[in-house]
């Protein structure tokens, strides 16, 4: 692996562990993954987490934050309405050796959906850049596990639940992937490229699989529907049903 930043992204959904849990799992994580510092903003100079069973009653379960900090790995953890708790996740080359250890060990908490890849192939499967008339437009689309499954990734973990929802064939995701781990509580982690630096190399072949496999997000989709389109409001109803709801 080379010298790069993994991004990744766990999502809970309602009735499964809240704020609370899932801050006091990163808090639990072995080195460098173990949380220990936290703040409320970017700007804002990270406090130690000396007591980490005070610091998680001080959490408020609609709050947007906290923000938190390990050596290897920054983490925002939300809980958006009552829908669901998130996880944002970025690793730096000091914890990439650890990134499957960290899906595999929350998984204990069953999420619905997980992720970690490269940005760039985050960005492939989910990004939409547009040039409209007036200026250039940039979105994240297809993340609501409501609607779909996200997309296929470096690592995606994927709950039986989720897939079944939306109608996924596991079997076939299977056959894409170069290796898919039962982790049990029907929790399951795919891996689709030996490095994650080097997702390209499979990269249309796994367009192909999200283009053909129902109850996947393809941003293919959204991209045929926006050739051509320069105004603003015509722009806005072609992707509004893609973005993800609260």
């Amino acid at each position: 692996m080379n010298a790069m930043n993994i991004w990744g992204e766990l999502v809970f959904d309602r009735g499964t562990p809240v704020l609370r849990a899932v801050v006091g799992a990163l808090c639990s994580l072995p080195e460098p993954l173990r949380a220990t510092r936290h703040c409320l903003g970017e700007d804002e100079v990270a406090q130690p987490i000396e007591d980490v069973a005070m610091f998680l009653r001080s959490l408020s379960s609609d709050q947007l934050g906290p923000m938190l900090r390990a050596k290897g790995a920054r983490y925002t953890v939300s809980a958006p309405g009552d829908k669901r708790v998130e996880c944002m996740c970025q690793f730096n080359a000091r914890a990439m050796p650890r990134v499957r250890d960290f899906m595999e060990r929350m998984a204990a908490l069953k999420p619905a959906f997980g992720f970690a890849s490269a940005w760039a192939e985050n960005a492939h499967r989910n990004q939409i850049d547009v040039r409209l008339r007036l200026y250039r437009v940039q979105v994240f689309l297809g993340q609501d596990i409501c609607k779909y499954v996200p997309g296929l990734y470096w690592l995606t973990l994927l709950s039986e639940a989720l897939a079944e929802r939306h109608g996924v064939p596991l079997s076939e995701v299977r056959q894409a992937a170069l290796e898919d781990v039962d982790l049990g509580g029907g929790q399951r982690l795919f891996r689709f490229h030996d490095d994650p630096a080097k997702w390209r190399e499979r990269a249309d072949e796994i367009d192909a699989v999200c283009a053909a496999v129902p109850g996947i997000f393809n941003i293919a989709d959204v991209r045929a529907r926006l050739v051509g389109v320069t105004e603003e409001r015509e722009y806005e109803a072609i992707v509004d049903p893609w973005r993800r709801t609260g």
